[in-house]
């Protein structure tokens, strides 16, 4: 029974004792033990009153005025009661009291009185209606102060919905049930929920119960439950129980045996608790420890996020993961990890770009912010790839961006469903742990790399420089980089000790390294020195170290440096040093200065030696003899230099100008400034580099060889006239010749026209002939004239065949004169040279009058042969061979002197000047004997090339 109905009854027993008790109270007060009624009142906060209908008489007990706090003294009535009355409950007492009063009914009711002082109580009236001797109605009843039950009933009533609040928000449930399979007595709220069954509905059957147990587990939790009964022990097991619409939560539940005084077991009471989210916790904290070790051990990329990938799905069901990683250029997703998803989904949208409507993933990695979308179907993100989507069933995706601790998107972490959905705060904390591991595993793979790449490059570095790096203490080496093994050609095997440094030092180096490396290591500083280094093959090795004192916490000193191989910079520097000096050298040899000035300002940069020596300046001047060259520079040449440069810098161009040098003592030097400018970044003229011949001499030797030249041509023009000279009977029998055929010719062609008839054919013909013939006396008119004239050499590209048949033709009258055979073999496609044609048939005129003078009295037959051919890949050979007395053994030497002649009538230069003219055109002229009898003279000239002169 309640506490409630305990007071009911008791208000129900005072109602009764009162209705029998107040009428013959009347005639029996004084058999009433008024002094225990009194105190029975008081302890129960009950009071007694009686109400007579027909005259309105109102008695209270001494407990009822304590009850309303109203005096003893005074007379009670209705007023007063209705005037304690709480406002908010007055309508409905005086609607009870009217009721019974109309229908002379029992009343029970409860209701609040407002106290003076403000206080309020809480009142249980129970009323027993009574019909006295006359008839007449009255009531007698009982009132009971209820305000501490009440306080207690909303203190329990408080307790129950913190305790209701705690079991809900600890997902915990009570129960209690009978021993072994009985009945179960007692769910709290949260057990109904908890278990998956409506609190609205009755507690169900203990069969009903185990099936929604994991059918995995129903026999074991059956049996561990019947064991408990049968020992009489509490129990403690986790099972799984599947709630109707399929979802699968991790119960755990305890039981305590609660026996009866004779010591039988009456029930069990205990708890379930939901320890799903526990659960999944835990093996999520497990995963998390599994995936942190394996990142610790630097397993593969791929590894870990399949890893990863697996323990978020095992504890949601239905749950799908993937991993997209950014890709180096900043702009498309890779694949990383998704197992459990389509491969041809994967495959799809590996390498999709992202941008701010790139589905999930591609935006939450553009807006480096989680993106979710709880319906692939109708979420305008997913317009592009909805279909792909679709296709393989995926109706939700949840994806965070994986940063670097530096807010770059590095990649996505994605949950997909195949229902829509929003994602649970279990599911948001396991995706947000997911993405915090596989950050740390990108990044971590990243820097490695990096990490890699830089070693990579450092030792690629040390290799291409030759340094190595090192670290020693006071005690002894402690690191050698690869390159510093490779360096002392030590095997990287061996433990480096400056034992193995000082066995490579060379023996007169070796003091001052050790004394070095003690002074820096006694006072803890940097050092600096170069030294060389003795290797086993006897070869000498020059290194530079640099080190760098550091000191820790307890003063230790600790050297960490580098080592650079300087053998090649030390080989170079003295390649160097003797190239500057073989460059001054040659520069003093060519009377070449070197130097750069600067634009603008013109101020000097550098200046070699010899510009020095060429200007006639003291070298220890040094630069500010630069101020002072133009005081020397020849006044009339000053501002043909000063345009040159100008052009130059405006043209940024290079510069070549030749100006005069005024020295003091009046000499005068020709100078010959090539300019080179050198560009800033900009594209600005910077700087000229610039070189000065001193061409003095080479002008002075041009002038000697043009007086030279001229002396030779003038000579050659009198060799050629004293030539044509003796040839003058020759020559004018030669033009003679096609002048008689000519007027014979014209007699013939006037004939043919006289005639009665004439006859035009034969007297075009006899026309026809006397063109030939004039042309031909023109042709040798102008190679006589050639041959006269005075004038400078003029080469140009030549025929020599061409010129060969010329000079038969000149030479015609000679040849026939003293009865000469020519032979010619002339090659058909000899290359062209380049050449004077008038000094080139004065060569020839000359070498084959020769021949004909030195066959002209021989009783034997009179050959002369003249040939030509292509000596070799860049030359051609003209030879003159003639059958007459040959060539003086003795004087062989001699023929080609100036002066020396064997005629007697000779002046001793036509050899000279031919063999000086084919040598200023390149070539060589030479004589032999011809075999069997006669001279062979040769020459050869270049195909095609300006000969030096």
């Amino acid at each position: 029974m309640t506490v409630k109905g305990h007071d009911n009854e008791l208000l129900r027993s005072v109602a009764r004792q009162s209705a029998t008790s107040i009428i013959p109270a009347r005639h029996r007060a004084e058999q009433r033990s008024e002094v225990y009624w009194t105190e029975a009142q008081r302890l129960s906060h009950t009071g007694s009153f009686g109400w007579k209908l027909s005259t309105g008489e109102r008695i209270w007990s001494e407990e009822t005025f304590r009850i309303f706090q109203y005096d003893r003294a005074i007379t009670p009535t209705l007023e007063l009661v209705l005037q304690r009355v709480h406002p908010e409950d007055a309508a409905l007492v005086q609607q009870t009291l009217e009721s019974a009063a109309h229908d002379g009914k029992d009343f029970d009711h409860e209701y609040r009185l407002l106290m003076p002082d403000g206080s309020i109580k809480y009142v249980h009236a129970v009323a027993r209606a009574l019909i006295d001797e006359s008839g007449s109605i009255e009531f007698a009843g009982a009132v009971t102060d209820v305000t501490e039950r009440k306080r207690a009933e909303g203190a329990l009533r408080l307790s129950e919905n913190y305790l209701a609040e705690a079991q809900r928000l600890s997902h915990t449930g009570s129960w209690a049930g009978a021993p072994g399979p009985g009945e179960l007595r007692y769910w709290s709220e949260e057990c109904y929920r908890l278990l998956g069954f409506d609190p609205r509905d009755e507690l169900p059957r203990i069969e009903t119960f185990f099936q929604r147990i994991h059918p995995d587990d129903q026999t074991r939790t059956m049996k561990q439950f019947e064991n408990a009964s049968r020992e009489k022990t509490g129990f403690e097991f986790d099972y799984r129980i599947v709630h109707p619409g399929g979802e699968v939560r991790e119960i755990q539940t305890v039981g305590h045996p609660v026996f009866s005084p004779s010591g039988d077991l009456v029930e069990f009471v205990g708890t379930v608790i939901d320890v799903t989210e526990r659960k999944r916790a835990e093996a999520l904290r497990e995963g998390e420890s599994r995936i942190l070790e394996m990142i610790a051990r630097d397993a593969p990329l791929e590894e870990i996020l399949e890893k990863l990938v697996r323990v978020v799905e095992a504890q949601f069901a239905g749950l799908l993961c993937s991993v997209l990683l950014l890709d180096e250029d900043g702009q498309h997703v890779r694949h990383g990890a998704a197992p459990s998803l389509p491969e041809a989904y994967s495959k799809a949208i590996d390498g999709l770009p992202i941008g701010p409507k790139a589905g999930s993933c591609g935006t939450a990695m553009y807006r480096r912010e989680p993106v979710i979308v709880t319906d692939i179907l109708h979420d305008p993100l997913w317009e592009p790839y909805r279909e792909i989507a679709n296709i393989h069933g995926l109706r939700a995706c949840w994806s965070t961006p994986i940063l670097s601790h530096s807010g770059k998107a590095l990649g996505s972490f994605a949950m997909y469903y195949r229902e829509p959905r929003s994602p649970s705060a279990t599911e948001t904390r396991a995706l947000e742990m997911s993405t915090h591991l596989a950050g740390i595993a990108i990044e971590r793979k990243l820097t490695h790399e990096l990490l890699q790449r830089s070693e990579t490059y450092l030792a690629e570095a040390q290799r291409l420089s030759h340094t190595g790096s090192w670290a020693f203490n006071a005690r002894d080496a402690v690191y050698w980089s690869d390159e510093t093994y490779k360096i002392f050609e030590y095997d990287r095997a061996v433990k480096p000790t400056l034992e193995l440094v000082f066995r490579r030092v060379h023996p007169e180096d070796a003091t001052l390294v050790q004394q070095t490396i003690e002074l820096a290591v006694r006072d803890g500083k940097d050092f600096d020195h170069e030294y060389r280094l003795l290797m086993p093959n006897g070869s000498v090795k020059h290194v530079h170290v640099v080190a760098h004192a550091l000191s820790d916490k307890s003063g230790r000193v600790e050297f960490v440096g580098a080592v650079m191989d300087v053998t090649a910079a030390k080989q170079a520097e003295a390649a160097l040093r003797r190239s500057e000096n073989y460059l001054a050298e040659a520069q003093r040899l060519t009377h070449t200065g070197s130097g750069a000035w600067r634009v603008p300002g013109w101020d000097a940069l550098y200046l070699s030696e010899e510009w020095f020596r060429i200007y006639g300046f003291d070298p220890k001047r040094g630069l500010s003899a630069w101020n002072d060259r133009l005081q020397r520079m020849h006044p009339e040449d000053r501002d043909n230099v000063q345009e040159t440069k100008d052009r130059a810098i405006n043209a940024k161009s290079d510069y070549e100008v030749d100006h005069r040098i005024l020295l003091p003592d009046g000499t005068v030097k020709y100078t010959h400034t090539v300019g080179h400018p050198v560009l800033n970044a900009y594209g600005d003229v910077e700087q000229f580099v610039c070189t000065m011949m001193d061409v003095t001499e080479r002008k002075q030797a041009e002038e000697a060889r043009e007086a030279l030249r001229q002396a030779q041509a003038d000579l050659a023009r009198v060799s050629r006239v004293t030539t044509m000279g003796e040839l003058t009977a020759s020559l004018a029998h030669e033009v003679n010749q096609p002048i008689a055929a000519t007027g014979t010719d014209a007699n013939t062609c006037l004939r043919w026209l006289a005639c009665d008839t004439p006859n035009i054919e034969e007297a075009r013909a006899a026309a026809m002939r006397i063109v030939k013939d004039v042309k031909r006396t023109a042709e040798i008119m102008t190679r006589i004239r050639q041959l006269f004239k005075k004038g400078s050499s003029q080469r140009e590209v030549v025929d020599v065949n061409e010129i060969i048949r010329e000079m038969i033709v000149l030479l015609r009258g000679e040849i026939t004169r003293y009865n000469i055979l020519v032979g010619t073999d002339l090659t058909a496609d000899i290359p062209q040279v380049t050449a004077d044609r008038v000094q080139l048939q004065q060569v020839l005129m000359n070498l084959m009058i020769n021949g004909i003078e030195a066959m002209k009295d021989a009783d034997r037959t009179r050959e002369l042969a003249i040939k030509s051919r292509r000596a070799d890949t860049d030359q051609v050979l003209v030879s003159v061979n003639d059958t007459g007395i040959g060539l003086p053994r003795k004087q062989m030497e001699k023929i080609f002197n100036a002066f020396f002649t064997t005629k007697p009538h000779g002046t001793g230069m036509g050899l000279r000047i031919s063999r000086s003219i084919i040598e200023s055109h390149g070539g060589k002229l030479w004589a032999a004997d011809n075999s069997p009898r006669g001279a062979s003279f040769n020459f050869t000239l270049p195909i095609k090339s300006e000969a030096a002169e």
